[in-house]
């Protein structure tokens, strides 16, 4: 069986010199061949993708992934299209690829929760998928979905809070894989002004949990390069970023041309900045 990418992208870089970047889009935003075009554009500066799969609930995401997702709904996606655009995408990028969705949507179509978990994560790895975030799955209740990442070989991607408490961050640091997603402020996701004080002592105290067995990338308010070298600069191995791409995203949905333009812009200055703050 072919190895984890996630597994091993990491292992390449033990010392943890590299530092990540991990872009996020929403499948089928604005349209399923325009998120296509997106995923391609963005690839070339990534060092991991995330794509999430829209959900009518997503209790984790802002206005602005919110409305993503109903764009993506409004252009025809569903869980089974968006597998089949990942699956397209995996032909064209031997990268990570990390999905973000919701415990709903993949305990469905079979009689048991087991079942149901089996059968969807077979088809994420046959797609080409390496990871999954679960925004509403606690490491209490993930006991089925980790073994069905188990067997299929796909990392179980934890959120880590600064209201995570020690009890919980040692449960969720013994079965992890992978790295660990840090959320760097309370709250949902959304572009944010200032990286906050708790968010630099929230990266300092998980990483001297994790001892540099799983690198720690940072998500939830990076918006701009000067957010990118404050986080990197605290201690982070990589940054998360999805509002702000977004927001391009929305800011030129009559102009497809200047959308991928202004992303390659944008992917571009966040990758300038983590060179020069590493």
């Amino acid at each position: 069986m072919e190895k984890n990418r996630i597994i091993e992208l990491f292992e390449k870089d033990q010392e943890r010199k590299g530092k990540y970047f991990m872009p996020f889009l929403t499948a089928g935003d604005p349209t399923i061949n325009q998120f296509k075009k997106l995923v391609k554009a963005i690839e070339p500066y990534s060092d991991i993708l995330e794509i999430g799969i829209p959900f009518s609930d997503p209790i984790a995401d802002g206005p602005t992934i919110q409305e993503a997702n109903q764009r993506a709904f409004e252009a025809g996606i569903n869980t089974k299209v968006a597998l089949e655009a990942i699956k397209e995408i995996r032909k064209g990028t031997g990268k990570p690829i990390v999905i973000l969705t919701y415990y709903n949507i993949l305990i469905q179509g079979a009689e048991t929760i087991e079942d149901a978990l089996n059968m969807i994560f077979k088809k994420m790895k046959e797609s080409g998928v390496d990871g999954i975030v679960i925004g509403d799955l606690p490491i209490e209740e993930a006991g089925l979905t980790l073994k069905a990442c188990e067997k299929h070989d796909i990392c179980l991607i934890f959120l880590i809070a600064p209201s995570t408490t020690n009890d919980r961050l040692e449960k969720i640091l013994k079965v992890s894989r992978g790295f660990i997603y840090l959320i760097s402020v309370m709250g949902v996701t959304g572009a944010r002004e200032n990286v906050a004080q708790i968010t630099k002592n929230i990266i300092k105290k998980v990483k001297q949990k994790t001892k540099e067995i799983l690198p720690v990338l940072v998500g939830f308010g990076i918006s701009q390069p000067k957010h990118v070298r404050t986080i990197i600069e605290a201690g982070a191995d990589g940054v998360i970023i999805g509002s702000a791409i977004i927001n391009i995203i929305k800011k030129n949905l009559n102009d497809h041309e200047k959308m991928e333009a202004d992303v390659i812009d944008f992917a571009s200055s966040i990758k300038k900045a983590m060179k020069e703050a590493n």
